[in-house]
């Protein structure tokens, strides 16, 4: 059975580490959303809080704000690759936010897809 994944990937900013994390979509049981800053969750496992998504990780676009409901989106992107891992396909999904055309969206790939740099 194929899973959704959640991942962040960090680039280092102000001298910190490079960093990546993965929350299994459907252990998430809370997300929060500081407006155009950061959408957080915690899992139902540990109860950690961790953030997907964060204005910070936009710099080298000019840092445009997250969308207002960027969390929400998050939920309907969710659903609708819950959906897709019910058939025959057993590669995992994943979703990471990232910004094109200057606007943040809630990208998805197979494990096949997923940048490798």
């Amino acid at each position: 059975m194929a899973h959704v994944w959640i991942m962040r990937n960090t680039e280092g900013q102000y001298g910190q580490e490079e960093t990546s994390g993965l929350v299994r979509a459907d252990a998430v049981t809370y997300i929060r959303t500081t407006v155009g800053r950061k959408v957080v969750v915690a899992d139902v496992a540990s109860q950690e809080v961790v953030t997907l998504a964060d204005e910070q990780d936009g710099v080298q676009h000019g840092r445009p704000p997250l969308p207002r409901n960027f969390h929400t989106q998050l939920l309907a992107r969710l659903n609708d690759l819950r959906q897709s891992v019910l058939g025959d396909d057993d590669e995992d999904r994943f979703v990471i936010a990232e910004i094109r055309e200057g606007n943040w969206v809630w990208a998805t790939y197979t494990f096949s897809e997923l940048p490798q740099n």
